[in-house]
């Protein structure tokens, strides 16, 4: 029998690879330069409002629905709560940020499912991977890394889905009612959530006048989207210390609008590649009588992207409006600047222009990528280490000198008081990350157990339990004093040493009524510190450590709890190469059998 390539093979090779390949990047830049470390605005939005209130058993509508700066994050406060809650109660950034970036992905993957209603062949491979650097490049790197910036990339995906799914045709279904759904959350996302509402709004009516029609369906989608505009103006907070970012005049609004426009390159002659067929695509729409569901989709995505970038010109117009968060948002025009100037050309010319076009986009997006590395992120490595020794300095001795008077970017917030208030809570010290989390004290503070190292290995950032190196007679034993059921379901030891050597009688157990759980490494450690993470047994549990070797030792540290969702995003972050490299597989793949199989549908 002959094998015979289906092209739908290649496009679940190409699209499974396309996913791939943007959340291994993503991991692997979360993995080097995050931190599980909450910072900033996270001390306010989720410790103070959120998270403490509902440790405390008191929290309320109100604390949901109280706006942060001019937004109304509240899809954001139920997803980190969510997320806190599947995690054992523990507040960890990475288990944020690695959520954040598979919905990242999948604002990715929409783009490039609606790209096939209106690009086909060459022009959607090439397309896929425009996608792929605006998604992985860092020069939107504080979306990235820190947790609490997920409501950007919400209000972009529920935006896409409410366009995409509700204007896609003019009947009733599952489909339309997930995008009043979506028009609905995207509202109480962020302060600019309703502009998706009013540019569904725009279509419609577009529609209405030119084709001197309304059908039911579209009448019902114009009236919710018309209330998700009227309650997202009134959901919108003042904020007085906000005015003077306002822009302050037409003048001030144009010229950031064109800062925006022409970004990543920001020369002001390529706003015309970006916009001119773009204008030209919307001047044609308004002249024809009729407009297809493909390009009403488009025809609202335009418009989306013209209102929040009028919004970001006039609510940011007086100070700096091209900074890294709002860069994802930015993309988009990007991707839609691609899709028009294909539409717009064709033959050689098409060619041409969109060669030019993705050079001088790839070079914009590269230097702003590299500025932004330079600039902040590189930076910012040691000063989150900094920031972690403190914090855990402070939880494991509540001295207030380990925040006090620390140089300003040294603590994870910028009101060294203020933080300290915060982190007085009960409550917020028990569901801290791992990172820098009290760890479990499994020995007497009395006790006096051996704990001399030898002189090359560095001191171990949690206290150190036991050390069998120079244990009296060269053998000893040792059982901590049982532990609670309500310890976390993850420890996390770090050992030295020979234990995990082959030949060394040196045991390292967790145990309880319900089973034994070995602690030992892949190989012995030696004069190095190595992390070894478990899942206890249930129930009440002790250590067991045993050294009946003269000629071995080693040594370990008290125990730090995890969530299990902190266990699983500490192990995708490290396998950030596997997903990258399955993912360039499968492209590869799906390459070969395009050529095998071709179609032109196929991304």
């Amino acid at each position: 029998m002959t094998f015979k390539p289906s092209p739908h093979y290649a496009r679940w090779l190409a699209l499974a690879g396309f996913v791939l390949l943007i959340v291994g990047s993503k991991l692997w830049f979360i993995g080097g330069a995050g931190s599980d470390l909450p910072f900033n605005d996270q001390w306010d939005g989720e410790s103070l409002r959120l998270l403490q209130p509902w440790l405390e058993g008191r929290l309320t509508a109100e604390d949901v629905f109280h706006p942060h700066n001019e937004h109304r994050i509240v899809t954001t406060k139920l997803y980190a709560l969510g997320l806190f809650a599947a995690n054992n109660s523990q507040w960890s950034v990475f288990v944020e940020t690695t959520a954040n970036a598979l919905i990242h992905t999948l604002c990715a993957l929409s783009l490039l499912l609606l790209a096939r209603r209106w690009l086909r062949g060459g022009w959607l491979v090439t397309f896929g991977g425009l996608l792929v650097l605006l998604f992985t490049l860092p020069f939107s790197w504080e979306n990235t890394l820190y947790g609490f910036q997920v409501q950007f990339y919400l209000l972009l995906l529920f935006s896409l889905g409410q366009i995409a799914l509700t204007l896609r045709s003019d009947r009733f279904g599952w489909g339309w009612a997930g995008g009043l759904l979506c028009g609905l959350l995207a509202v109480i996302t962020m302060a600019s959530g309703f502009l998706a509402s009013l540019a569904v709004l725009a279509v419609l009516g577009h529609r209405a006048v030119r084709e001197r029609r309304l059908t039911a369906q579209q009448a019902v989608t114009a009236a919710v989207a018309l209330a998700s505009c009227v309650a997202g103006w009134l959901l919108k907070a003042e904020v007085p210390g906000h005015a003077t970012l306002k822009a302050g005049g037409v003048g001030q609004f144009l010229v950031k609008l064109a800062e925006v426009l022409t970004w990543p390159t920001e020369v002001l002659p390529w706003a015309l590649v970006l916009c001119v067929p773009a204008l030209l695509f919307g001047f044609e729409r308004l002249r024809r009588r009729t407009t297809t569901p493909d390009e009403a989709i488009l025809l609202g995505l335009l418009v989306w992207v013209l209102l929040q970038f009028g919004a970001m010109a006039y609510s940011r117009g007086g100070g700096t409006v091209l900074t890294p968060r709002y860069f994802d948002l930015l993309s988009v025009n990007v991707a839609l600047g691609f899709v028009f100037l294909a539409r717009a050309c064709a033959g050689r010319q098409r060619r041409l222009l969109g060669a030019a076009w993705l050079v001088a986009m790839t070079a914009g997006l590269l230097m702003e990528s590299h500025k932004q590395w330079n600039d902040f992120v590189a930076p910012n490595i040691p000063r989150q280490w900094h920031q972690e020794a403190n914090i855990r300095a402070y939880l494991l001795t509540h001295n207030p000198a380990t925040v006090l008077n620390q140089p300003w970017d040294d603590i994870p917030y910028p009101d060294e008081h203020v933080l300290l208030d915060r982190l007085a809570s009960p409550a917020i010290q028990a569901a801290m990350p791992a990172v820098v989390r009290r760890p479990v004290a499994v020995a007497a503070p009395d006790s006096t157990l051996p704990t001399e190292v030898p002189a090359g290995l560095s001191p171990p950032v949690n206290p150190l339990v036991l050390s069998t190196w120079r244990a009296p007679g060269g053998r000893y034993s040792w059982r901590s004093a049982v532990q609670p059921t309500s310890t976390l379901p993850v420890l996390r030891f770090r050992v030295a040493g020979d234990l995990g050597a082959r030949g060394h009688p040196l045991h390292l157990v967790v145990k309880s009524a319900a089973g034994t759980v070995e602690v030992s490494p892949d190989f012995a450690p030696g004069e190095h510190w190595k992390i070894v993470t478990i899942f206890r047994p249930a129930g009440p549990w002790w250590i067991e450590a045993g050294d009946d070797d003269p000629a071995g030792w080693f040594a370990f540290t008290a125990p730090v709890e995890l969530g299990r969702l902190s266990w699983l995003a500490q192990q995708l972050l490290k396998l950030h190469g596997v997903f990258l490299l399955t993912g360039l597989t499968l492209l590869a793949a799906a390459a070969a059998l395009r050529r095998l199989a071709p179609d032109e549908n196929i991304a």
